[in-house]
């Protein structure tokens, strides 16, 4: 059956298999395996789009990373700052 794909469609058929073995690997490594596997797919999907003629994208997972680091770092202030209130308390 391989032989009768283009080698577009052999690309998105080997993608497709590498991605679902890695995704059960890491999902077997638990939370942060999940994790590892979403940012394997969204680099993938930057490069695609990149490549198609978007290199913006680039910019726009930055921001999308930026604001997750930046509202777990707030969290973790927060949770400082309560733990430090409660020492002085």
């Amino acid at each position: 059956m391989s032989e009768d794909l283009t080698p577009e469609e052999r690309r998105a058929e080997n993608r497709a298999r590498h991605w679902a073995q890695r995704q059960q690997a890491n999902v077997d490594r638990g939370p942060s395996g999940v994790t590892a596997t979403w940012w394997d797919h969204a680099r993938a999907l930057a490069r695609d789009v990149d490549r198609d003629g978007y290199p913006a994208i680039w910019e726009e997972l930055t921001a999308a990373l930026q604001g997750w680091c930046a509202a777990v770092e707030q969290r973790r202030q927060e949770a400082d700052d309560q733990r430090d209130a409660a020492d002085v308390a």
